[in-house]
């Protein structure tokens, strides 16, 4: 990939530019049928898991309707590595555990729907399963949740997105402000 170095003027029109895409998906996303735009359920669970996210999930073509607020569930519910000599400042998220059943009471979504909502995530690498942590109880999965103001785009070629990032488990700064 051959990196070409930009000047203010261009990085301008190629911000508006990708600034205006982003707008047009958002505008097709809220014509959707299931969104939390148009569907009452959605929205409570939109409201209720109030986190920051960063507008590129838009642009994600999920397939499964509830793939969008599953990973906006388990965003609002990371767990965060304990540093006590480093900064304040590198917040590396660590495993936490995914209980499809008691997710399916607190939404009323059906468990077969976040089960292939969550196989979605783990496919489009938003979400990675971890082998080498032990979940608490036998019916839950141990899951570590990637960031995602790191996500640079979402590639056709390949089927997933990829990321900005070496360690995409940060969760500290968001680089969109910086």
């Amino acid at each position: 990939m051959i990196q070409v170095p930009l000047n203010i003027e261009q990085k301008q029109i190629l911000d508006s530019v990708l600034e205006r895409e982003l707008r047009k998906k958002q505008k097709r996303y809220k014509r959707k049928r299931l969104s939390h735009f148009n569907n009452q359920k959605l929205k409570a669970i939109f409201d209720k898991y109030e986190v920051e996210f960063s507008p590129v999930l838009y642009e994600i073509p999920f397939k499964c309707y509830f793939s969008f607020y599953l990973y906006l569930i388990l965003k609002s519910q990371v767990k965060f590595m304990d540093w006590l000599e480093c900064p304040n400042y590198y917040r590396l998220a660590v495993s936490q555990d995914l209980n499809i059943n008691q997710l399916h009471k607190e939404t009323g979504i059906c468990r077969n729907i976040i089960r292939r909502s969550f196989r979605e995530l783990v496919k489009l690498r938003m979400v990675e399963i971890t082998e080498y942590c032990k979940p608490e109880h036998k019916s839950c999965i141990s899951i570590l949740v990637l960031n995602d103001f790191y996500i640079h785009s979402f590639c056709p070629e390949l089927g997933y997105v990829t990321y900005s990032s070496e360690i995409p488990f940060n969760f500290f700064n968001n680089p969109k402000n910086n």
